[in-house]
């Protein structure tokens, strides 16, 4: 569990309940709001994360609102951190917040959830560094990179359920140090970037109320409590689905004099995605191919491009291993 918005209406006060300040006028009428800054002293590092949290009081219904959007994982861990908070890390997440908002506890985990982001960060060997761009579809989704993130973003189906949340990939290492500017000076960190890949994977929910599962297992934080374990595993199944390709493997040494005819056309499409880059053929061949049996048609493109490299690793399977045994270290065991 990563970042979430959140809202508390029913609550009560603890007796040193803090004061918040910083009160400027809503622009709607009759509202009031005001913040303040959180930080979790247990961390003791060096750049706490600052969670901002917002109180709203409406002056006719004499009712307050507090909520926030941040990380908690990193409001728990730190800043630059590549830890996930497993089960009992988060038990004590949400136990810490309810002493620094100064809510007692119980009211806290029934806040209501309205965007959350589950995520995990893998560590990899050096021989999967071009695992990211293996990953090739994802439903009816765009496959779409920003800088050095990979997207599948949802496109809206005439349910509009699709587009309410998006899966995301990046390498963690270089988006901790994105603001250091000596990182690429450094031989240590250097040796750890070629070495491995902190591949972090996540599932940006952006609207909890618009995807089914999400609505009905972890729209309040006693609901993400109660269903961790499906929470998670909710991400592999998601991650999963994504259509795999290899992109990484060496080409197989081919005598296209002894090929059949149909694999001698199989083989100079191969030659031509080469030439021209896969995802870019990927999208004509869409283009052209894809009215009726799409599933089928795609499934077949893949094992034609596969069909001539020498497939000496299963990438696929080396990643989901990877995804599923960082995944049983942060379960709830007692619930197992």
């Amino acid at each position: 569990m990563d970042r979430i918005k959140l809202k508390i209406t029913d609550f009560i006060l603890v007796n040193d309940y803090p004061l918040w300040e910083n009160y400027r006028k809503s622009k709607f009428p009759n509202r009031h709001i005001f913040d303040r800054v959180i930080v979790n002293n247990k961390a003791n590092v060096k750049r706490p994360f600052r969670l901002k949290l917002m109180l709203y009081y409406d002056d006719v219904k004499d009712e307050f609102t507090i909520g926030f959007n941040g990380s908690i994982r990193k409001w728990y861990f730190g800043s630059n951190t590549r830890k996930d908070l497993n089960y009992s890390e988060f038990l004590d997440c949400i136990k810490l917040l309810s002493i620094k908002i100064g809510l007692r506890e119980i009211d806290l985990w029934k806040a209501k959830i309205t965007q959350l982001e589950s995520g995990i960060t893998l560590l990899l060997k050096s021989y999967l560094k071009g695992i990211m761009n293996c990953l090739a579809k994802y439903r009816n989704f765009s496959r779409e990179i920003e800088k050095t993130t990979l997207y599948f973003k949802g496109k809206r189906n005439k349910d509009g359920m699709d587009s309410n949340y998006k899966i995301k990939c990046y390498e963690k290492n270089l988006e901790m140090n994105k603001n250091n500017k000596s990182f690429f000076d450094n031989p240590i960190k250097m040796n750890v970037l070629k070495k491995f890949l902190f591949l972090r994977t996540e599932l940006d929910v952006k609207k909890v109320s618009g995807v089914n599962f999400f609505k009905e297992k972890a729209n309040t934080l006693e609901k993400i409590k109660n269903n961790w374990n499906e929470i998670n595993l909710e991400l592999i199944k998601r991650f999963e689905a994504i259509q795999f390709v290899d992109l990484i493997s060496e080409e197989k040494v081919i005598d296209v004099t002894i090929l059949g005819k149909r694999d001698y056309k199989k083989y100079m499409q191969f030659e031509n995605i080469k030439k021209n880059g896969f995802y870019e053929e990927l999208e004509k061949f869409e283009l052209t191919n894809l009215d009726t049996n799409k599933t089928k048609k795609l499934k077949a493109y893949f094992k034609n491009y596969e069909m001539f490299l020498d497939k000496r690793v299963d990438f696929r399977h080396e990643l989901l291993s990877a995804l599923k045994k960082k995944m049983d270290r942060i379960y709830n065991k007692s619930n197992i």
